[in-house]
């Protein structure tokens, strides 16, 4: 038999002059100082109607007019059902909302500012799908996989079956104190993944590439990020989970591998210091030697410099990983070739985001790029031994 319905809370998105009212909880203990839409339960015999114009003349000591629903129904932690709806005070000319009940604190927010807010987790849906109300997306420039905007505070990324593990590996980079690792905030309604958008100068659409995203100093600095960032990972759970290489599980010696670091996946800041690294679709169990190679490549060996210069930002990535630069070299093509295969799989598979990647020609640039890489390599490697 069907259990009983679940209790329903009602909650208002009150919108002022393009602003969303927030109010922060100080009771009870276990969820005061989150923030959340005002409203409360809907008592037997009460409409959601009603609820919502009730609980707002307790909490507020307003009177709202009710609109649209915002989102779907939102599970609580207590097993009950949020529902929110848009609202505008009644009249806007009214008298000013204040913390009278189970609140000490109410904020006018900027559609901007919605992501800065410790919101309680039953209402963070809600709040993406406010965003997009609010705010235009932006297109970001950069990356062939596509599709990622900003939308006030966020990015907002098409999600696959992959994302729910790279979220919990972001996660862990967190909490094991890696810097430079995007802060992931969950999905929006429309089930993209979204981020917090990091500030910063980015390498977007330009070709050639800013030099300032191949000096040495900061291939060096990539390097030691790359050492910390696998020392982390080599602590994430040894579980199979869905990855876009597939199910996978980390070996007892291995690591979670980022998997596609290059110019276009680094935010540096004002002195040209990697502030942060983006798009972590690609992650997955691996070995670490791999990232290193990978990140050779692209901060190296393809951009058409002389042999002296690729040699000088391979040994910057190596030593500040702190691992020999011949064998990142002899390491380059075989990374290369997999990632190939790998493009060419997923895109049979029906992968949008490799489909466009092969549909671009990246994997016969790559081949090329691999045949040219082997014609230089033995000067490269006197180079690194020299």
């Amino acid at each position: 038999m069907p259990g009983p319905d679940p209790q329903v809370i009602v909650g208002a998105a009150i919108l002022r002059d393009g602003r969303l009212l927030a109010a922060r909880r100080s009771a009870p203990s276990a969820l005061a100082g989150g923030w959340e839409f005002p409203g409360g339960k809907v008592e037997p015999g009460e409409t959601e109607a009603q609820a919502l114009v009730r609980e707002c003349e307790e909490e507020l000591g307003v009177t709202v007019r009710r609109g649209a629903r915002v989102g779907g129904d939102v599970r609580t932690a207590t097993g009950a059902v949020l529902r929110v709806w848009l609202a505008t005070l009644d009249p806007p000319d009214g008298p000013e909302p204040q913390p009278l009940q189970d609140h000490d604190a109410l904020a006018w927010l900027p559609a901007d500012a919605l992501a800065g807010v410790a919101w309680l987790p039953a209402d963070w849906p809600i709040v993406h799908a406010l965003a997009d109300l609010l705010v235009p997306a932006e297109p970001l420039p950069g990356g062939r996989v596509g599709g990622a905007v900003r939308v006030g505070d966020t990015v907002r990324r098409p999600a696959g079956p992959w994302t729910p593990a790279v979220h919990r590996l972001l996660q862990h980079l967190h909490d094991a104190a890696v810097p430079a690792v995007v802060d992931p905030l969950g999905f929006d309604p429309a089930g993209r993944e979204v981020l917090r958008y990091v500030p910063g100068r980015t390498a977007g659409d330009a070709d050639p590439v800013p030099s300032e995203f191949l000096s040495p100093s900061l291939v060096a600095e990539v390097g030691r990020w790359l050492r910390r960032f696998h020392e982390a990972s080599s602590r994430f759970p040894r579980q199979p989970l869905p990855w876009r290489r597939g199910t996978l599980a980390r070996s007892e010696h291995g690591v979670v591998c980022h998997n596609d670091i290059n110019a276009q996946n680094l935010v540096l800041d004002e002195d040209g210091r990697l502030r942060c690294v983006l798009d972590w679709d690609m992650a997955a169990p691996g070995q670490p030697l791999d990232d290193v190679a990978f990140a050779a490549w692209q901060l190296g060996l393809r951009h058409g410099l002389a042999v002296d210069a690729e040699a000088v930002r391979v040994r910057a990535l190596a030593q500040g990983y702190g691992v020999d630069p011949l064998v990142v070299l002899d390491r380059v093509a075989p990374r290369l070739r997999g990632a190939v295969r790998f493009i060419r799989r997923g895109a049979a598979e029906g992968d949008p985001g490799l489909q466009r990647l092969l549909a671009t020609g990246i994997p016969e640039v790559t081949e090329r790029g691999v045949e040219g890489l082997q014609r230089r390599r033995d000067a490269l490697a006197r180079l690194l031994t020299a």
